[in-house]
């Protein structure tokens, strides 16, 4: 627990000394208010900045509701997290890892932060950061993800920004309307409206937005990209970091929120009557029981509004943004679902049933790996690896151009946070936001200021390539424009772009997960 601790309280150490340097205080005007923040370093910060009402009450399991005012408003200080799920036994590490250490929790947690170099006497490119944790868990309020750093080095403008999570966020229930049900991906979308109206009076471009996530982010990219149309996003360019939506059962799950209903004493049939006596039930009930080994889990379900059931098919069928985008994973993205998984047979038989044997599992991956190095290579290219090849290729298919994949391999001793992370899920991200420890080496600060570099290169134009030598990806074997980042310790950004066969990491998900994950295979 303290190695994590330190990590947090390095970040915000670093940027308390800053913090505490020619610190002025400043005002924005918003739709949200008169903004009072803070000018350090030629940095403009405000924090906590409401932009919908509290979703509490009857606007719990409600469609978010613009926050507007014209009063003064104290924006120094960070919103609290919306309420979290940590559930089971990967609830220890988790919290660990991306909860340390723990901010407030309110259901009353819509508040995003901005980030802004003072004026420049230009429209500055805007990154849109959104956080993981799948679905059930996450908040822009932790250290790890504050935008100064980036902001700052790459003179660009961060926003980061909170959206529901798990039973509050994404119910799955019969009580609401089927378009009713992804209501965090309708507070993401609130945000970006936001940013449209509010962003110029930070010197930001309307413009020139792109929306960056990471994990269950970058599905929250990916579901975005996929419901607007051409012409139609308020984002001009797209990042996805370990994650993409793939094809998925039209058909929902109502076990989880029935139970939970139950759970909390609301007994009542499935309908309004039932939700009016769940809204009044305190969310700590609520989140007591999504904490207990008694709960399920709540994600997106298929509403084709704001989630559709075969992204890959509108793809290429030219009925998306096709904006260009960004696309890869770690290259150990899952060294972290694979710990204590130790037993091949047991893993596949819990995830995929009879769908696939272990015979067929260990075909795909080198001779002599032990149960547990097979489990994270599957994670890996199940979850992380396949998308990526599979959102490149449709991209491509339907004209897209500007597409950019890449697999992330630095790994750093500072970094290893449990047994066998290599390159883990989520480990880059120290980077991109200069929150690495401050025992950092110079090789993994150089690493930072170049995975900025290449972030803010792709948020400037997204048509061009984010770093020097990195080709517009076009899959197949015939080329090689898959970048490989940061592996064999090249770290600049001159050197730091390996390019490989484009399909030269594919081999496991064209011999067999890609079945799973594009209905047309």
């Amino acid at each position: 627990m303290r190695l994590y601790l330190a990590l947090a309280v390095a970040a915000q150490a670093s940027y308390a000394a800053s913090f505490s340097r020619q610190t002025t205080s400043v005002s924005v005007s918003t739709s949200s208010g008169v903004l009072q923040g803070t000018e350090t370093n030629g940095l403009l910060t405000f924090k906590g900045i409401r932009f919908g009402q509290a979703p509490t009450g009857s606007l719990r399991w409600a469609p978010p509701v613009a926050f507007t005012s014209t009063a003064s408003q104290n924006a120094t200080t960070l919103g609290p997290a919306c309420v979290q799920q940590f559930p089971f036994a990967v609830a220890a590490i988790n919290e660990k890892l991306f909860n340390t250490p723990p901010p407030p929790e309110s259901e009353d947690c819509l508040f995003l932060n901005v980030w802004a170099p003072a004026s420049t006497g230009q429209a500055l490119p805007v990154v849109i950061w959104i956080y993981g944790g799948a679905l059930t868990f996450g908040t822009a309020s932790i250290a790890e993800y504050d935008g100064a750093s980036l902001a700052s080095n790459q003179n660009v403008v961060v926003v980061s920004f909170n959206y529901r999570t798990n039973v509050f966020g994404f119910p799955e229930s019969p009580d609401l309307p089927l378009a009713g049900n992804n209501l965090g991906f309708l507070d993401q979308e609130l945000a970006f409206q936001w940013v449209q109206t509010n962003i110029a009076n930070f010197g930001g471009d309307p413009n020139k937005v792109t929306i960056m996530g990471q994990s269950a982010g970058a599905k929250s990219v990916a579901a975005a990209y996929v419901r607007h149309a051409a012409g139609t996003a308020p984002f001009q360019g797209a990042i996805m970091l370990s994650g993409a939506v793939e094809s998925k059962s039209p058909t929902p799950s109502f076990t989880s929120f029935n139970t939970m209903a139950s759970a909390v004493g609301c007994n009542q049939s499935p309908g309004a009557a039932r939700l009016a006596c769940l809204r009044a039930v305190p969310a700590s009930t609520i989140r007591t029981f999504t904490n207990s080994n008694s709960s399920g889990t709540w994600i997106s379900l298929i509403d084709n509004v704001t989630l559709f059931s075969d992204p890959l098919l509108r793809i290429r069928n030219g009925q998306t943004s096709k904006v260009p985008f960004m696309i890869g994973n770690t290259q150990n993205d899952g060294s972290l679902f694979a710990l204590n998984q130790n037993n091949l047979t047991t893993y596949l038989s819990n995830t995929f049933g009879t769908l696939v044997t272990p015979n067929q599992v260990r075909a795909l991956y080198a001779r002599g790996l032990s149960d547990n190095a097979i489990i994270s290579e599957v994670v890996k290219d199940f979850t992380f690896l396949c998308p990526a090849e599979l959102w490149g290729a449709a991209a491509v298919s339907a004209g897209t151009t500007n597409v950019y994949r890449y697999a992330y391999g630095a790994v750093f001793s500072d970094l290893q946070l449990f047994a066998n992370a290599g390159a883990w899920h989520s480990s880059e991200l120290f980077e991109i936001f200069g929150t690495y420890p401050s025992d950092a080496t110079a090789t993994e600060k150089t690493l930072s200021l170049t995975m900025q570099n290449i972030v803010a290169n792709f948020a400037r134009n997204p048509a061009a390539a984010p770093a020097p030598n990195w080709p517009k990806y076009i899959p197949g074997n015939t080329t090689k424009t898959l970048a490989k980042l940061a592996y064999n310790s090249n770290v600049a950004l001159s050197n730091v772009v390996q390019t490989v066969r484009s399909n030269s990491l594919d081999s496991p998900c064209d011999t067999l997960w890609n079945r799973f994950l594009d209905v047309r295979v």
